[in-house]
């Protein structure tokens, strides 16, 4: 994360020539609630994004486990991505438990997804940066109270097994 070197301070993704660079792993900009709109029309039809019925398939489809492991080589934790989104696996639960649910965690303990099982669109942004990867204590509360008190389903706590 310094290549540009404005890039190796969190606080500077805030300035205006960071917020013009197109990094797609890095500096997605929106705020929470359309973000979370915007997952949730994915996880239920994707007719205002105009997704097709095709692509919203693929995107819930389980996904494949890397040849190599589930070992980042990058991030140095065990991770699995389909077109480009994170999927659960054990280490990351989110969403139903028939692992459709696609999305990406982001810097400081953000996070976002779609769940097409339950129909839901989430998505939590901090005031203050955490150092998690994901399931950011703060995050992992909310994300958890929804799915186990509200939906009735499974934990979104990780199997540390």
């Amino acid at each position: 994360m310094g290549n540009p070197k404005v890039l190796s301070e969190t606080g500077n993704y805030n300035l205006p020539e960071v917020r013009r660079l197109e990094l797609p792993a890095a500096n997605g900009t929106g705020e929470v609630r359309a973000i979370a709109r915007a997952y949730g029309d994915a996880a239920t039809g994707g007719g205002t994004l105009g997704l097709a019925p095709s692509t919203l398939d693929a995107l819930a489809r389980p996904a494949e486990p890397p040849s190599g492991g589930l070992r980042d080589v990058v991030l140095r934790v065990p991770t699995i991505f389909s077109l480009g989104y994170v999927k659960p696996f054990p280490r990351l639960r989110f969403g139903a438990a028939g692992d459709r649910a696609f999305g990406t965690p982001g810097a400081g303990g953000s996070f976002g997804f779609a769940d097409p099982e339950t129909g839901v669109g989430f998505a939590y942004a901090m005031n203050r940066a955490g150092f998690h990867l994901w399931d950011d204590p703060r995050e992992l509360a909310l994300r958890e109270a929804l799915y186990t008190t509200v939906l009735g389903e499974r934990t979104q706590r990780p199997d540390k097994s």
